[in-house]
């Protein structure tokens, strides 16, 4: 089988995923580690990651593994195939194939990534249903060819104005067309891979309570409290959380007791009927407690890919 390298694209940023997605849970690592494992495997190398959003937190992510990086530090005001070109010239004298990809396309299956390596052709690239997807196979005499593109089409303008027939291997495998760019997708992804018998991504669960004499303030409570500033009624926001009224209100007087000051405001009949919402403290409260926990999880997050990040199957 010929020499093949891999080019990693992970430079750009989500704005509507709103989290890293290359160092998000999957199977018992992470996105970015169970991409780079699976074409270890598979003996590709040289692999080069091109970092650009995050770059030092992935690529400390990935440093045990042994693969290159190379930064995109214009990574804002670039494209993902200037990206792919950087990648391909960095690692072109090494290899006669060239395979590209973007980091974030975890749901690639690895018989997929065999029989695109078994193809001997020039410009290679599956198909899912008719939508072209990941990866891509290149030739290194093409994979020259299109970096000198400059079309506005990216690497998909590019091949296709190449001149060269470009083989597209018709795939049973969604995976290859999975984007991760909103929370719906992503958890739609861990679903899907859960079914084919890879199970969840492990990863860390913290609940994070406050305690005076007692315990008094969780999760729930939060969630409570949050409930009444959106409804404006503590026994609609008992409603939607499946609670009785005495034990909500119960929940806001523990609270209230411990933090010595009034966390909800309620006023009774009028014209509009009684209702409840939060006081300056209870909003400052229940803020503050949310900064927290956000900031616990990423620390949490951290610590634990320092003990986990590497997985356990082989």
């Amino acid at each position: 089988m010929k020499q093949t390298g891999a080019v990693l694209v992970a430079a750009g940023m989500s704005t509507r995923m709103k989290e890293f997605k290359p160092m998000l849970p999957f199977g018992d690592s992470t996105i970015a580690l169970h991409i780079v494992s699976m074409l270890q495997k598979l003996d590709i190398s040289p692999i080069v990651v091109v970092t650009g959003h995050r770059a030092e937190d992935l690529e400390s992510h990935l440093f045990h593994t042994g693969v290159r990086f190379l930064r995109n530090e214009r990574y804002r005001k670039t494209q993902m195939f200037d990206s792919v070109k950087m990648g391909i010239q960095a690692i072109l004298q090494e290899c006669e194939r060239v395979m590209v990809m973007p980091i974030d396309a975890p749901g690639i299956r690895p018989e997929t990534f065999k029989q695109v390596l078994m193809i001997d052709a020039a410009m290679i690239r599956t198909v899912y249903q008719g939508e072209p997807g990941h990866p891509i196979l290149l030739r290194s005499d093409i994979a020259r060819q299109l970096c000198g593109y400059t079309g506005e089409r990216g690497l998909r303008g590019a091949m296709e104005n190449a001149g060269i027939p470009i083989v597209d291997m018709e795939v049973e495998d969604r995976g290859v067309c999975w984007d991760v760019d909103t929370q719906e997708e992503y958890q739609g992804l861990l679903e899907w891979d859960h079914q084919l018998g890879d199970g969840y991504p492990i990863r860390p669960l913290v609940q994070v309570r406050l305690k005076g004499s007692e315990v008094f303030f969780g999760p729930g409570t939060a969630s409570l409290l949050d409930h009444i500033q959106r409804t404006g009624s503590l026994q609609e926001a008992c409603h939607q959380m499946g609670l009785s009224y005495s034990k909500g209100s119960r929940m806001v007087k523990a609270v209230e007791r411990q933090m010595g000051f009034s966390v909800v405001e309620r006023w009774a009949g009028g014209p509009g009927g009684g209702g409840s919402l939060l006081t300056e403290g209870g909003k400052q409260l229940l803020k503050s407690y949310q900064a927290m926990v956000k900031d616990i999880q990423k620390s949490t997050e951290r610590i634990y890919g320092r003990y986990f990040g590497k997985g356990f199957r082989s």
